[in-house]
């Protein structure tokens, strides 16, 4: 039974993350206690998948790793659908979370993520591309974000697609260039193989230099013999030399 736990804790590990995550603050936080300072980490991450989905959550940990760790599952929990127009919000929203304020605005096509802070970042995990926004209180990097995230989720698109033709044209162009930018990079995978696969055959073919031969059957290699060496015999020295030698 815990063999098979085990398997299946290492197959949720393999399957591939169907987001991205962005750590916007990494803070060293200190409780006084009675027997003296006690530290710890917070973290700020950001999760989301591009196409309309934002989480933020805030993780505290004895360490860094495990404050990224607990903030990614807290905003993985916290990823809510977006109301949005193709690739911009359906209208001008303002917004106040404690201390910040938030404004953002729809942009046309090109204009790109007009924004600073962690509200960048939000906006660019939501797949928006093209926005204005501005801060308007506080220069906090968790304020702001909480501030907008909560401005997205206010958003509705319902009436904005009834009235206006040209936001609905925007959809159906958001959706051709999706679906344009899915053919290349398909083909790009493709070239990308190929050319993997040549440089694997250049790597196997084996080099015409030190080819060696193929030994037909049932023919018997010859023993190699090692040729003896001769024992030479030492010089014995002669009387006469010992005598002089004695002298």
């Amino acid at each position: 039974m815990q063999n098979r736990n085990n398997k299946n804790r290492r197959n949720h590990r393999r399957q591939p993350r169907g987001y991205e995550k962005k750590t916007v603050s990494i803070r060293r936080v200190a409780k006084v206690t009675k027997g003296g300072r006690r530290l710890r980490f917070s973290a700020m991450v950001i999760v989301g998948d591009k196409k309309g989905k934002v989480g933020i959550g805030l993780g505290r940990g004895s360490d860094t790793r495990s404050a990224v760790e607990k903030g990614e599952r807290v905003a993985v929990k916290a990823m809510t659908p977006i109301q949005l127009i193709g690739d911009t919000i359906p209208h001008e929203i303002e917004h106040k979370h404690g201390s910040a304020r938030v404004l953002l605005r729809p942009a046309k096509q090109g204009t790109g993520i007009i924004a600073g802070s962690s509200v960048r970042v939000v906006l660019e995990l939501a797949g928006i591309e093209n926005v204005y926004g501005k801060l308007l209180g506080s220069n906090d990097p968790i304020s702001n974000a909480y501030c907008t995230f909560e401005a997205l989720q206010e958003l509705r698109n319902g009436r904005v697609l009834r009235k206006m033709r040209v936001m609905r044209e925007r959809v159906q162009w958001k959706k051709d260039a999706d679906a344009e930018r899915k053919t290349k990079e398909i083909a790009k995978r493709k070239a990308n193989r190929k050319n993997y696969q040549k440089d694997n055959r250049k790597k196997q073919k084996p080099n015409k230099k030190f080819v060696t031969k193929p030994v037909k059957k049932g023919v018997k290699k010859k023993p190699v013999t090692k040729p003896v060496k001769k024992e030479v015999k030492k010089k014995s020295v002669t009387k006469s030399v010992k005598k002089e030698v004695k002298k």
